[in-house]
């Protein structure tokens, strides 16, 4: 269990080092030292990406969130309420955050609903649509269903395939890391990374 946080930890630490988030934060929370070696590290193999200079810094931290994926999006959506922390621009900014991802297919949609209704109440679907939303944790579709005899049009909320296992493991790596870099360097301890 340790072994698959440390690899998720490295994998995220991984997406934040090909970003510019540390960059980004750097500019209102100095991180200690050893953090941004650490993500140096990780780095190593990137080429590093060209600032557009034409963005606010909240809208790059946005952008940079959103591309990974499902728990940073969710995390920038929890600092655009701590103006506290990181400032009311970059809030508003973070505000804006759009939980938009591409839509995971129709016939992934469909496994899911049968596994969660079973196969007897999933022949009461006669027609799924295709996704007319789609967002990090959930996309909704139309649907027709049979219900009495009669048929009736419905709004169906999927949660993406393995969302809530791959979330959940991202959570479990960034509180390993919060708990190691506030156990291990004393200057950390004022960051409350862990709460």
């Amino acid at each position: 269990l340790m072994i698959k946080k440390l690899i998720t930890l490295f994998k995220l630490g991984r997406k934040i080092a090909c970003s510019d988030i540390l960059e980004i934060v750097s500019n209102f929370q100095k991180p200690p030292l050893a953090i941004t070696l650490l993500f140096k590290f990780f780095s190593i193999s990137f080429t590093p990406k060209k600032k557009d200079s034409n963005k606010s810094e909240g809208k790059r931290l946005s952008d940079s969130l959103e591309s990974m994926g499902t728990t940073f999006i969710k995390l920038g959506q929890f600092l655009a309420t701590r103006p506290d922390i990181i400032g009311e621009e970059m809030a508003k900014d973070l505000e804006k955050l759009q939980d938009k991802v591409p839509a995971f297919e129709l016939y992934e949609a469909k496994k899911v609903i049968k596994k969660e209704i079973g196969e007897k109440q999933y022949q009461n679907i006669i027609q799924i649509g295709e996704p007319i939303a789609a967002a990090s944790i959930a996309q909704v579709h139309f649907a027709k269903i049979k219900n009495e005899n009669q048929e009736k049009q419905v709004a169906i909320k999927i949660l993406r395939p393995d969302i809530e296992q791959l979330f959940n493991e991202e959570l479990d790596a960034l509180m390993l890391f919060a708990y190691i870099v506030e156990n291990t360097i004393s200057k950390a301890k004022r960051l409350k990374l862990v709460e």
